[in-house]
Order: C-alpha cells, then sequence, then structure tokens
C-alpha cells in the first residue's frame, strides 16, 4: 500500500506539470505572486527505504575502486548510514526554492519526463547539495530515477559526491575528488542492489 501511496505523488505532480494549455478566458497567473513547489525527494528515499525494509532480501554492495571490485552482502541496517549523507538537507517541496530552480522538460531520448534543479544564488555552506534530477515515466507517471549531487570538504579535499537511485532496484554512490588544478578524478563507487530482474 505504501508503494502505491509514494508511487501516486509523482503521478499528481506530472498531472499538474502538464496542463499548460491555458483557455483564453482564464486570468493569467501573477508570476510575482507564484509559490514554487519541488518534489520531495527526501520523503521519496525514505519511502524507499522502508520499501526495501520489507523485502526478504539483502542488499549485495559492489565497492569498484582503481583496478579492483569487491562485493559483499550486507544487511539492511548496514545499508542506512552509508545512504544517510542523502537525506540531509531535507528536499521538501518548498524549503529550497529560494536557492534553486526548477527545470521540466520531456526527455525522449531516455523516456523520461525530466526535472531538473540548479542554484539560483550563492549557496550557503550548511547546504552541501548542488544539483538534483528526477526522471518520471511519462506512460506511468512513476518516478524512475533520482541522481543527487553535494560538494563536501575531508581531509582537505574537496569531494563531490553522487547517488543515482533507480527505483525498487538499487543505488549507487559515486566519489569524486575535486583537484585544485581543476581536473577531476573518481576515487571509488559503491553499488547496492536488492532487486537483479
Amino acid at each position: 500500500m505504501k508503494k502505491y501511496c509514494l508511487a501516486a505523488i509523482p503521478l499528481l505532480i506530472l498531472l499538474s506539470c502538464s496542463n499548460n494549455n491555458k483557455r483564453a478566458d482564464e486570468p493569467a497567473i501573477d508570476s510575482k505572486n507564484k509559490i514554487d513547489s519541488f518534489f520531495p525527494v527526501t520523503s521519496f528515499i525514505r519511502g524507499q527505504i522502508l520499501v526495501l525494509d520489507s523485502l526478504p532480501v539483502n542488499p549485495l554492495q559492489l565497492i569498484i575502486g582503481p583496478g579492483k571490485t569487491d562485493s559483499v552482502w550486507i544487511t539492511k541496517k548496514e545499508l542506512k548510514p552509508l545512504l544517510q549523507p542523502f537525506l540531509t538537507p531535507v528536499i521538501t517541496e518548498t524549503n529550497l526554492t529560494k536557492y534553486f530552480k526548477e527545470i521540466r522538460f520531456n526527455d525522449q531520448t531516455l523516456n523520461a519526463i525530466t526535472f531538473t534543479y540548479d542554484p539560483v544564488r550563492v549557496i550557503p555552506d550548511s547546504i552541501a547539495l548542488r544539483h538534483w534530477d528526477i526522471y518520471i515515466n511519462p506512460e506511468t507517471g512513476f518516478v524512475t530515477k533520482i541522481y543527487l549531487v553535494k560538494q563536501l570538504t575531508e581531509n582537505n579535499q574537496t569531494l563531490t559526491q553522487q547517488l543515482t537511485w533507480q527505483t525498487d532496484k538499487q543505488a549507487k554512490i559515486s566519489t569524486i575528488v575535486n583537484k585544485p588544478d581543476g581536473n577531476m578524478e573518481l576515487v571509488k563507487e559503491v553499488v547496492f542492489i536488492w532487486n537483479f530482474k
């Protein structure tokens, strides 16, 4: 039941954004009074974690580094702290609208309605989030993938961490070092798989 409730959220958002054909007798919307509303990404991921908790399977963890790949089965309890950094800052419908702008488009190459979020002003240091995308299947209205990018400083190095969440299947965390010369280097990727279909 939870799964269906979570699936209804993107469908409602999709329907609300797809009705751009106004009738001539409808009043124009004053853009100054328009309130932006974003897709509640954090609630969606938390819902996915609840669904994962209910499954009779433990996730497989793949650690992919330079020249080697390791795999190990982990418990769902071990997975939660590894995903925790991507649950903050919390992305709700309105809490980040003053820092980010939403762009919606139908990406026919991916067969997805894509919601892209980029900064519109300087982001405070307390918010490590830099970008996120949401991909929705235009036929079903279900979220198929979420992609988040965070930037943080660790051991005097600037790191970029990317989370790619494939709904009901897997999650991948990529860690990239941003070097002083402007180059970037992939340090490692950690993939968690719980659906092998």
